[in-house]
């Protein structure tokens, strides 16, 4: 069983420790010698620190004789970078790794970018020199701080034997683009003799330097296995060259809400806090998280150019944007269909940028739910327009929770525009509506998000609250 430690996404949101310093080696085109390497070295500490400064907040709120007794161990992130990377050193340094495997290991993780043994170093000797310079930029600290780490209700159990199996599994199935000599077999050691967590993300950085094609189920599984050591996802992500779904194939994998309702919710007073017009709806439009790029924008694209498409008037689009999102296009300086071409011009300019190839079409409404939603959830129904009827029911339902114009819209965005955009719309309206829905009407909400292929997370977050709870 590995040692319980601190989960990393307390201080780092990129990778860290000594696989982090590799990185920072491989993004260097020449480095002339030590000299030059250990100022690397030192260079990456400083940079840490300068982005993560010490968060006095919490302490300065303290009485003398609270601080004496906490002795200000009330925050974890004191430490910095160069104690992260002492203690990788120490993994491999006090394992009984052969040199031959250190070396590779290095050198994978570098992309060659630096090799201690060109310039007459051996790797013990050179990771020796590494730790030498961290030792001579001791942690951050404050008078009276005692050395220990806080906050140990957060620590995590970290990796059992099925996540080192599952990691090594990953190893061994990269063999064929991992080919430089025992690289694959020195990453199984340090997984299996030194240090678990180490091992994984020199594996990481094994696949980044190389560019090895990672397919996006596979980028998840690596997700999965970061967990119990607290990973931040840019950890795996950053550098990594993942191989994404096509966007036709991709365009419904989304836990939660999207598309124009999700653009809704983003303008929605509450959320928006004066952010300018523009700047919000670029951020949204290129908000893919971790998925295709580009999917965020076909998903508006596809709901906007319906809605331009639609007999929808331009008042009648007017008032659905201001229920949906509680702010009238006239602060736009402009009306409903001309905002709606604003998002739409957006969407084609992200997709333009990220997928050049890509030629957004509008599948019909009639047979919209992709193959891989389908493999996922299981059975379901091939024709989306069949659901009409179900969403109308919910509507006229619901009806009492909104006012009689936003209920008329909304009936007409199911009938004249699409049933699933008009669900989604009615699941936005009723988030922010004064009353409560039985737990029937909840569990049938549900239901139809599942028939529509919708992720889970798109009923409960939206109207879970309005159920009375038992």
């Amino acid at each position: 069983m590995q040692e319980r430690r601190d989960p990393y996404f307390e201080k780092y949101d990129a990778d860290f420790g000594l696989s982090g310093l590799t990185e920072k080696f491989a993004d260097v085109a020449v480095l002339d010698g030590e000299e030059a390497a250990l100022a690397l070295v030192t260079a990456k500490i400083v940079e840490y620190e300068d982005e993560t400064p010490v968060d006095m907040s919490r302490i300065e709120r303290l009485g003398e004789d609270e601080r004496r007794r906490l002795g200000f161990d009330v925050f974890h992130d004191d430490w910095g970078y160069a104690e992260e990377l002492r203690a990788d050193l120490r993994r491999l340094l006090e394992s009984p790794l052969p040199d031959e495997v250190l070396r590779a290991v290095w050198l994978a993780a570098t992309g060659n970018a630096w090799d201690p043994e060109s310039h007459g170093i051996g790797i013990r000797d050179w990771l020796v020199r590494i730790d030498e310079t961290c030792a001579a930029h001791p942690p951050r600290s404050m008078v009276g701080r005692k050395p220990s780490p806080s906050w140990q209700f957060w620590r995590l159990p970290v990796a059992d034997a099925a996540v080192r199996d599952a990691i090594l599994a990953e190893i061994r199935s990269s063999a064929d683009e991992l080919t430089a000599p025992g690289l694959v077999s020195a990453l199984e050691e340090v997984v299996g003799r030194a240090d678990l967590d180490l091992g994984f993300r020199f594996f990481l950085r094994a696949l980044k330097t190389a560019s090895v094609p990672v397919a996006e189920e596979r980028f998840h599984r690596f997700c999965d296995l970061g967990e119990p050591f607290g990973y931040h996802i840019e950890v795996i992500h950053a550098g990594l060259t993942v191989v994404w779904r096509p966007l036709h194939v991709a365009r419904r994998l989304f836990e939660g809400d999207f598309g124009f309702s999700e653009l809704a919710r983003q303008f929605d007073p509450v959320w928006e806090r004066n952010i300018p017009t523009a700047e919000l709806l670029g951020t949204t439009v290129a908000a893919d998280g971790y998925r295709t790029p580009g999917v965020q924008a076909l998903v508006l694209w596809e709901d906007t150019v319906r809605l331009l498409r639609s007999p929808l008037s331009t008042d009648t689009i007017t008032t659905l944007w201001t229920a949906a999102s509680n702010v009238h296009p006239d602060r736009f300086e402009t009306g409903g269909r001309d905002w709606l071409r604003w998002i739409a011009d957006a969407c084609t300019a992200r997709l333009r940028e990220v997928a050049p190839s890509h030629r957004p079409a509008l599948p019909s409404v009639r047979g919209d739910l992709p193959s891989v939603r389908a493999s996922v959830c299981g059975d379901l129904p091939s024709v989306r327009g069949d659901l009409a009827d179900a969403v109308l029911h919910e509507l006229r339902e619901a009806a009492p929770l909104l006012t009689d114009q936003d209920a008329v819209v909304l009936e007409q965005v199911v009938t004249q525009v699409d049933p699933g955009l008009g669900y989604r719309l009615l699941l936005r309206l009723l988030h922010s509506a004064s009353g409560a829905l039985t737990a029937e009407q909840y569990a049938r909400c549900a239901a139809i998000g599942e028939r529509f292929g919708y992720g889970e997370d798109l009923v409960s977050e939206a109207v879970e609250h309005l159920v009375p709870q038992d």
